[in-house]
């Protein structure tokens, strides 16, 4: 019997039955070989036989794009509630050097200049805007196209550190993690100094929420994999890494599509003066809710009940 290009559409009803028959009839005679320890030659050759017929009696053709959408739409939220814990760890570890540094930057802004040294914009470019109350993103508004793919590429090698360091214990994703929470905080606390925390919170509202959530969710992929690491129990170290390595990647994969929605709106929303900061508190607020329910909702349950 062949089977043409088309598979098992090119075969009438009497082939297909002949086909289940010679699949369960090889199958039988690949158990007996096996328990009768007949040669190697014959048993490869007869499990060769039943792994061709498996793959044509039960292929199924793939839609990736299907899968690709699967995955975003169950799969990654069911990841983050799975490993829940870890993405609040990472979320800790930057809260708590974002307000030691928003806190110490406040009242001196001396502190927030050392912690910034070598931030995406140099002192010598901030800090007179920020002493003359001046946002440095007023001008970005005609740059919005050049400005989305510059964030959009600088989060994603932020996240990517975050995810990648986790191979190091964990160290490096927690010292990513903390040196962001420290520099943040940091151009908060003197903004707040110089009374332009609000202009910096309305610019940075409207894309904040993705932005961070992403960042904290690819640390706590890298956490995960440091865990695994630190915590082998019974297993080796490898075997260990090897167990979590496959839903750590697939965290990071899934903050890719968050990443590049921060950036779009950073790069054109937020920086337009055409919309006042309550226009844009209620994007955020927008954005907030629709994650939330995004990422806490199970809706994997529905999908599971149709099969």
């Amino acid at each position: 019997m062949r089977i043409g290009r088309s598979g098992l559409g090119s075969l009438q009803r009497t082939e297909l039955q002949e086909l289940g028959l010679l699949y369960r009839t090889v199958s039988s005679d690949l158990s007996r070989a096996r328990a009768m320890k007949l040669g190697q030659d014959m048993q490869l050759y007869l499990n060769n036989l039943v792994v061709k017929a498996h793959n044509q009696v039960y292929q199924r053709r793939i839609n990736r794009g299907m899968v690709v959408l699967d995955f975003f739409v169950f799969g990654f939220p069911a990841l983050v509630r799975k490993y829940g814990l870890y993405v609040v760890s990472a979320f800790l570890i930057f809260l708590a050097p974002f307000l030691v540094s928003y806190t110490y930057s406040k009242h001196d802004v001396h502190f927030g200049q050392m912690v910034w040294v070598g931030g995406p914009l140099v002192e010598e470019e901030l800090w007179p805007l920020i002493e003359h109350k001046q946002m440095w993103t007023d001008g970005s508004q005609g740059m919005s196209g050049i400005m989305a793919s510059e964030i959009y590429t600088n989060n994603i090698k932020v996240s990517l550190l975050a995810f990648a360091f986790g191979i190091t214990f964990g160290i490096g994703t927690f010292f990513v993690l903390l040196t962001n929470g420290l520099k943040i905080g940091a151009v908060l606390g003197v903004c707040d100094a110089y009374h332009m925390a609000d202009k910096l919170l309305a610019f940075t509202a409207s894309h904040g929420v993705l932005e961070l959530t992403a960042i904290f969710i690819s640390g706590g992929s890298g956490l995960l994999l440091g865990s695994s690491l630190l915590f082998p129990g019974q297993l080796k170290r490898l075997d260990s890494i090897r167990m979590v390595a496959k839903d750590a990647m697939k965290l990071f994969a899934g903050c890719v599509p968050l990443l590049l929605i921060a950036g779009l709106i950073e790069g054109f929303i937020s920086p337009r003066t055409d919309l006042n900061a309550n226009a844009k508190l209620w994007i955020t607020a927008a954005t907030a809710c629709g994650l939330l329910f995004y990422l806490l909702v199970p809706l994997h349950t529905e999908k599971q009940s149709e099969n």
